[in-house]
This record gives C-alpha cells, sequence and structure tokens, in this order.
C-alpha cells in the first residue's frame, strides 16, 4: 500500500525477501512533491522490483488525482516505455492474471 512511503529501505527489503509481494503507487503519485516521488519510485526500480509495481489513485471523491498519477509515472525521465506500461497495467494484469498488454 503506498509502495509502503516513507519507509522505503523497509519496503526494498521486504520485496526482496518475500517474491510474491507487490506494491501499489497509489497517493504518492500525485500526493507528495514530484521529485519525491521520482526518487522513491527510483530506488524501487533500481533494486529490481519495477515488475511488481503497479499504478493505482486511492482515489474516490478527486478524480483529478488519477490524470496526475498517471502524469507522474509516465513524466519519470527514468522509465522506459516498457517499464511505463508494466506499472499502468501489465503488472497488475498479471498480478489478477489477466490479459497482458502487446508492446
Amino acid at each position: 500500500m503506498h509502495a509502503g512511503w516513507p519507509h522505503l529501505d523497509h519496503t526494498v527489503a521486504l520485496m526482496q525477501v518475500y517474491t510474491q509481494v507487490y506494491a501499489d503507487l497509489s497517493v504518492i503519485n500525485w500526493f507528495i512533491p514530484r521529485a519525491e516521488f521520482h526518487s522513491y519510485l527510483k530506488r524501487l526500480v533500481d533494486a529490481g522490483l519495477g515488475n511488481r509495481l503497479m499504478y493505482g489513485s486511492d482515489q474516490m471523491l478527486w478524480p483529478e488525482a488519477i490524470t496526475k498519477g498517471i502524469e507522474a509515472i509516465n513524466s519519470a525521465p527514468f522509465l522506459t516505455a516498457a517499464q511505463k506500461r508494466d506499472i499502468l497495467y501489465n503488472n497488475a494484469a498479471r498480478f489478477l492474471r489477466l490479459q497482458l498488454q502487446p508492446p
């Protein structure tokens, strides 16, 4: 939940030990400053966890946050197009055993 923010080291350790654990990026992708979100996300990706990160908005009352969260992921300069596609769709599809989006 919220990729364990603000407990980055604990989140990385937990996800490295328990390979079945996925993390959602909800709230932090629109709530915290963009630079802090990108730094947090980069550390997770650099730790090899990019294939278990999932987009989420955690939004029920302010739909504009959905667009802000997607923009936060799409504007991350260190992510490839494939990594963005994975975070925004493929990782959740795999987790939920749905059909993966073609590249």
